[in-house]
């Protein structure tokens, strides 16, 4: 009802003109003596005609309506303007595609102009993090040549260097998407391990003690992903853990378990510490963090389809968890 009565509005002028006629006739007719029911028949055959051309006009504005309630303009698709709106009735419609069809070219042109500036930015971080390695490489090498406490020191603010060129690239990549997932059934005792190394530096330095007693779960994944995630789980339970243990676990239902005897979490925090830039009170007092490691995380974990959930006391520690069952994946 409520597109008929917008209907009858658009048509209020032609009903204005009907009534106008009408009254005209009447009026002439009256002046020059005719009887008036000459002027019934043929204002009876008018209101009929008109019937007739209002349910078929009305039929029509409505087929026309659905037809563009039904253009799909969802996130992501633009389609050809030209082709997916209907045929214009009128010289105002047909302007007014026209200004459509300037906007969508606009717009075309605007996202393409986009576009090539990201590829050229990730290009352009891709590029530096390959040639920020180099001297990062070197640098390794010299420290390694001699062992003091002052280049075990220098070893370690270096590999932090490297961790975060590498979030800087993992950054750019997640930005629109990774596009290089190679999904398929991996051993979760070695994506473990290899984490482990890599950070073992890190643990003997800080002389914290890391508990993992290995498992023997196969998960669906993407590995250097999941290795990104666990990887930046273990950077924090480092950076926030000053004394205590640090315990890597695979419990029932393939939920791996980051747990540590750090600073912890404040309640307050919780809800927000995933979302990017926030850093919390701990990150305050550090006032080292970005706030960009564990967004990243769970942008990581939502792409790869696995569930991501944080655990915390303020004193008593932190237990971060990835659900590696979350997902409905299949194996090729």
């Amino acid at each position: 009802m409520k597109r008929l009565f917008r209907y009858l509005y658009d048509c209020r002028y032609v009903w204005a003109w009907g009534v106008l006629c009408a009254l005209s006739f009447g009026v002439v007719f009256a002046l020059y003596g005719i009887r008036m029911e000459a002027v019934w028949y043929p204002l009876l055959l008018s209101g009929a005609f008109g019937a007739v051309f209002f349910v078929a006009g009305f039929l029509k504005h409505k087929s026309k309506h659905e037809e563009l309630r039904n253009i799909d303009f969802t996130e992501g698709v633009f389609p050809d303007i030209l082709d997916a709106l209907p045929k214009a009735d009128s010289l105002m419609e047909a302007d007014y595609q026209e200004m459509l069809v300037q906007m969508e070219k606009a717009i075309r042109e605007e996202r393409k102009k986009r576009e090539d500036a990201r590829r050229d930015l990730e290009d352009y971080y891709a590029v530096w993090v390959h040639q920020i390695k180099a001297p990062i490489a070197v640098m390794k090498v010299m420290l390694q040549q001699e062992d003091t406490q002052e280049n075990r020191e220098l070893a370690s603010e270096l590999f932090r260097v490297e961790q975060y060129a590498e979030m800087a690239l993992s950054y750019i990549r997640l930005g629109e998407g990774a596009s290089d997932l190679v999904i398929q059934e991996y051993d979760l005792d070695e994506i473990i391990r290899k984490a482990v190394r890599k950070y073992a530096g890190q643990f003997i330095r800080r002389k914290l003690r890391l508990v993992y007693e290995g498992t023997s779960e196969k998960v669906l994944t993407d590995e250097k992903w999941l290795s990104f995630i666990i990887e930046q789980l273990l950077s924090n339970a480092v950076k926030y853990t000053s004394e205590g243990t640090v315990t890597i676990t695979v419990e029932k239902g393939k939920q791996l378990v980051i747990a540590d005897t750090g600073i912890g979490i404040a309640p307050e925090d919780l809800p927000r510490i995933f979302e990017k830039g926030y850093t919390g009170y701990n990150g305050r007092m550090d006032r080292k963090s970005t706030g960009i490691g564990l967004y990243l995380c769970r942008k990581a974990a939502d792409m790869l389809g696995h569930r991501l959930m944080v655990r915390s006391e303020p004193g008593r520690g932190s237990r971060f968890i990835v659900d590696l069952e979350s997902y409905d994946l299949q194996t090729e």
